[in-house]
């Protein structure tokens, strides 16, 4: 039997898709998807860029730095945003498969496929929270769908704000689909498979926060002596 890798019915009906995948001895349309989800990724990161969201610390400080200085800041934050999203996109596709295949001894390209459902929620939750944080003038630790109200209210360090910042509906629902699939694809002890999912993210998180807690002035800085 062959799987038609199909991202929606993956995510919005599991239990067909679940059904499909156990039974299939090989899946059609992975690469194609794949670079989809590449190009999607480029055109997010490019529009968060061009609208300035992720990049409020650099642009508060305009008035620290000459014209030269800012510009060429705005260019490091470009390449460092596309760059970004290579890096995201190849990160949380096949890393995570990797693993899975691994320590879960799931095949391979049912561990992609299934990495395939999760990424398109982490694409989806960036197409919705990007609008939004626009719109109300918001940063990224200020989503409303994430923990980061909630650690702005009780906690003082600005990285741990980021790290809860990072946590959001949506990366949970992506573990919950993680989970359901993983859990009924491999043999292995379910507490096995749920830890292994959630430390990934944990780990996600705490990258995430290191990134968003570094600031480019600094580099800027660097660079001009």
């Amino acid at each position: 039997m062959i799987y038609e890798t199909s991202i929606i019915k993956g995510i919005f009906r599991p239990q067909v898709s679940l059904y499909q995948l156990q039974k299939a001895e090989t899946a059609g349309g992975i690469g194609w998807r794949i670079f989809l989800l590449y190009l999607f990724s480029l055109l997010i990161f490019a529009t968060g860029v061009y609208f300035g969201i992720g990049t409020e610390t650099y642009s508060g400080a305009i008035t620290d730095f000459s014209r030269e200085e800012f510009e060429v800041g705005k260019v490091f934050i470009l390449l460092g945003k596309l760059v970004s999203s290579l890096l995201y996109t190849t990160l949380l596709l096949w890393f995570p498969a990797f693993v899975y295949w691994i320590v879960l001894d799931v095949s391979y390209k049912k561990a992609l496929i299934v990495q395939l459902f999760a990424f398109s929620i982490h694409l989806v939750e960036k197409a919705i929270t990007y609008p939004v944080l626009l719109f109300y003038d918001l940063s990224r630790a200020s989503n409303p769908f994430s923990l980061g109200v909630i650690a702005q209210q009780l906690i003082d360090h600005e990285y741990w704000v980021h790290f809860f910042g990072s946590i959001t509906l949506f990366q949970i629902f992506a573990i919950s689909v993680l989970y359901f699939y993983l859990s009924r694809l491999t043999e292995k002890h379910n507490l096995l498979t749920l830890c292994m999912i959630v430390l990934f993210y944990i780990l996600s998180w705490l990258l995430h926060a290191f990134m968003a807690y570094l600031e480019v002035p600094v580099l800027v800085r660097m660079w001009f002596g």
